[in-house]
């Protein structure tokens, strides 16, 4: 009865505590380092510009020291090359429409909420995949306290804004599949929501590509079952066009309530571009006039399909030199991650010693039991999905594919180990639908449950062993040392 009722209180209290944490850790001290961090210098300076302007302009050097201080005397009156769609700056600008542009709290408010927002939707997935409250609580407890998901949570970068748009896309995507309906609203809206992930970063085009395939593909199996079910039940050989047919209308119509709605909204997005005469590119096509029947194109258009091609052009052949730049194939292991922050100082931090200096360190480096134990997992699983063809595999993966296989075919381009936020709940719907395998087939589900217990407490106090480094908190030297397990996150 005790077990009963304390079960009971779990399921109801546990996302509220676990939305709590997330919060907590993603809140504290938000405006801490009250400097722009990494590609913070590029995205919230855009952020402003976009807030003032309309479009993004460009900053005279060394500005970011006076913009931090409130200061945006360094914006110019020229155009700026910016090589990402405008929807996510436009987002960050919110923040700093409400707290002011000196404020480091309100750069990163909105990307703060937005990770916040995304354990939730973590949960909500776990939930409908699994039919299960008590593994929602564990997939959501993972984001909420993975290094990846709190750094991403705590900075004003794209990164979490397109990783939210994706997993809310996943979520309207199990929605869909769920639904009996004929309208489709659970598949507009997720077209809705590719399409706002495209208008933050372009690599939300392959959630859109593989989410829509995905859902096309099992309306094609849908209609074979019933095909085979109707010769079974009637005893003859049905021609195939009558499963072929209906198959090629559905893909049709999935791929126009996805594609549709994710191009409007993509379009919409550069609209303070189009109402701006400054805007880089903006005037190409007054000056280069187009021949035949591309003339009939808007200008505008021709203007902004130019742009586009430029920005495609940076993207493809985007190989400088960067000490953390990283290589996809490493990305799973954790092993090259990005140093956001570095300061020093001669005292005054947390385990000090007198003889020892003082380090703030902000790197976005994964729980390593949830990246290492989602290997492991992602191993048994993919294994066992070649005897089984386990759909809820299937259905779990395809975030790993949208989100991280494209990335291994751009291998000599500098990339960086931060983008794994974007397709961070997939790794852990991977580790926990692992632990949850292993349980339901344990031939002793007492001491399974021991086990896993002990493994998410283990895998909390990893989290508050590396959260000074997630966070910024002033460490000795000494102690940052003993966070760098592997020479390579030096």
């Amino acid at each position: 009865m005790v077990n009963i009722q304390l079960k009971t209180q779990l399921l109801r209290w546990g996302p509220l505590t676990i939305l709590a944490l997330a919060a907590l850790v993603r809140l504290f001290n938000l405006g801490y380092p009250g400097v722009l961090v990494f590609d913070e210098t590029y995205y919230v300076k855009d952020a402003y510009s976009l807030l003032t302007h309309g479009v993004e302009l460009n900053w005279t050097d060394s500005s970011d020291a006076a913009f931090a201080k409130g200061d945006p005397s360094g914006l110019t009156n020229d155009p700026s090359f910016v090589v990402h769609p405008p929807l996510g700056k436009w987002l960050i600008g919110l923040g700093i429409l409400v707290f002011g542009s000196g404020n480091p709290f309100g750069w990163r408010i909105v990307v703060a909420l937005l990770s916040i927002a995304s354990v939730w939707l973590t949960m909500k997935c776990a939930e409908r995949m699994f039919q299960s409250k008590v593994w929602a609580l564990v997939a959501g407890l993972f984001y909420a306290i993975d290094g990846v998901g709190i750094v991403l949570g705590r900075t004003a970068l794209l990164d979490q804004i397109l990783g939210f748009f994706a997993i809310l896309a996943f979520y309207f995507l199990l929605r869909d599949l769920d639904d009996p309906s004929k309208k489709r609203p659970w598949l507009f809206l997720m077209g809705v929501t590719l399409g706002l992930a495209t208008a933050v970063k372009w690599s939300g085009l392959y959630f859109l590509a593989i989410f829509a395939l995905y859902r096309a593909l099992v309306e094609v199996k849908r209609n074979y079952v019933f095909h085979k079910k109707l010769e079974i039940e009637t005893d003859q050989k049905l021609e195939k066009r009558l499963w072929i047919i209906p198959s090629l209308l559905g893909t049709v119509k999935t791929f126009v309530w996805v594609t549709v709605p994710a191009f409007v909204i993509y379009l919409v997005s550069w609209t303070g571009w189009f109402l701006s005469p400054n805007g880089y590119d903006r005037s190409y096509a007054e000056t280069h006039p187009a021949s035949g029947i591309f003339n009939l194109i808007p200008k505008a258009l021709q203007s902004l399909w130019h742009y586009h091609a430029e920005i495609y052009n940076f993207h493809a052949n985007l190989h400088a030199q960067h000490d953390y730049a990283s290589n996809p194939l490493t990305w799973p292991f954790m092993l090259r991650p990005t140093s956001f922050f570095w300061q020093e100082r001669g005292s005054d931090c947390l385990f000090d010693t007198a003889s020892q200096n003082c380090a703030s360190a902000i790197t976005p480096l994964g729980n390593p039991l949830i990246w290492w134990g989602a290997f492991i997992a992602s191993s048994v699983l993919i294994g066992s999905w070649f005897r089984t063809r386990d759909r809820l595999t299937t259905l779990i993966f395809i975030g790993i594919i949208a989100g991280y296989v494209p990335w291994l075919l751009l291998m000599n381009r500098t990339v960086f180990e931060f983008y794994v936020i974007s397709f961070l709940p997939w790794i852990i719907f991977i580790l926990v639908f692992g632990l949850k395998t292993w349980y339901d087939n344990s031939p002793k589900p007492n001491r399974a449950r021991w086990l896993i217990s002990g493994f998410v407490g283990l895998v909390c106090l990893i989290s508050v062993f590396f959260l000074p480094i997630w966070t910024g908190i002033w460490i000795s030297y000494d102690f940052w040392h003993v966070h760098m397990w592997l020479p390579s996150w030096i």
